[in-house]
């Protein structure tokens, strides 16, 4: 299982725009589409539950490729993610740009300069990480 999880306004409009969108993708992998709408005063949480058999090489590629395609289709329609796998942490990092990149690396860097506290969670590494 992977949780994959766009944030947008919570609105009937945008439920039946993401849920087509998402069992489009997850259909086309031959996936199903297992999710919840998680509503709030002004924002709606979309977690989709992106299920495989990790034991079977072949359906865990499939998977990956299903959970690329969702996050590339839905940072062009401009939903932004909140909850995702640790594989695909730094994807979602360099989707929220440089800026924050670069800041999240500055606290780090003052916090944490030896990289020991969870290095890499959120897409954020020390050792790995390159100024734009």
């Amino acid at each position: 299982s992977m949780w994959f999880a766009p944030v947008s306004e919570a609105r009937g409009s945008e439920c039946e725009k993401q849920a087509r969108l998402a069992k489009r993708i997850l259909h086309k992998h031959g996936l199903d589409y297992v999710a919840e709408f998680i509503v709030g005063p002004r924002d709606m949480h979309h977690v989709i539950d992106v299920l495989f058999d990790r034991t079977d090489a072949q359906e865990t590629k499939r998977a990956d490729a299903c959970f690329n395609e969702l996050l590339d289709e839905f940072e062009k329609e401009g939903y932004a993610v909140y909850r995702v796998n640790t594989r695909f942490q730094q994807r979602v990092a360099q989707s929220y740009g440089s800026v924050k990149r670069d800041v999240e690396h500055a606290i780090k860097r003052a916090l944490d300069p030896n990289n020991i506290l969870a290095p890499g969670r959120s897409g954020i590494d020390l050792d790995t990480y390159k100024k734009a």
